[in-house]
């Protein structure tokens, strides 16, 4: 009797050990797949993020920050390319709050006028910006100078004003 009671427990055991080993190797597959398909998806976020950092290279560099030169130029005014942008965007802004809308924009727009929404700083004397007023928009090159008492002064080389058929 205590043979057959060993025999038994010793099945018993074998069984159970055998369902640890079947649920462990299912789960160790599980996750075996989980890594690879992790790893791809790891590979493809790469991929994009090589491809958008390719692509923010080009944007870069037709751009203040992307152009030593142009970076140089600012610093016999004690301005880092960062400040310069900054002071710009915010003198361009205070122009948008004049009647009429921003006086850099030769177009009559609807209600308070056309004003200037971004702005891209190409180098140390030229901004590219989009202005709308709300219904219509455009573009605009613009030519500036900063003087040794950063006082800016701005001068519309082209615009733009596209249809209102956007989209």
């Amino acid at each position: 009797m205590k043979k057959n009671l060993y025999l038994y427990l010793f099945i018993f055991a074998s069984l159970i050990a055998l369902i640890f080993y079947v649920n462990g190797r299912k789960y160790q597959t599980q996750l075996e797949q989980k890594i690879v398909e992790l790893k791809k998806e790891a590979d493809k976020q790469e991929e994009k993020l090589e491809t958008v950092q390719a692509q923010i290279a080009i944007a870069d560099f037709i751009t203040i920050k992307g152009n030593p030169e142009a970076e140089n130029y600012f610093l016999k005014y004690n301005l880092t390319s960062s400040q310069v942008e900054a002071l710009l965007y915010d003198k361009l802004l205070e122009l948008n709050i004049k009647d009429g809308g921003n006086p850099l924009i030769p177009y009559i727009g609807a209600n308070r006028g056309f004003a200037i929404d971004q702005i891209q700083t190409l180098n140390h004397k030229w901004i590219a910006a989009n202005f709308t007023d709300g219904d219509q928009w455009g573009d605009v090159l613009l030519k500036y100078e900063i003087d040794q008492d950063q006082e800016v002064t701005f001068e519309t080389i082209e615009t733009v004003l596209y249809t209102k058929n956007r989209g």
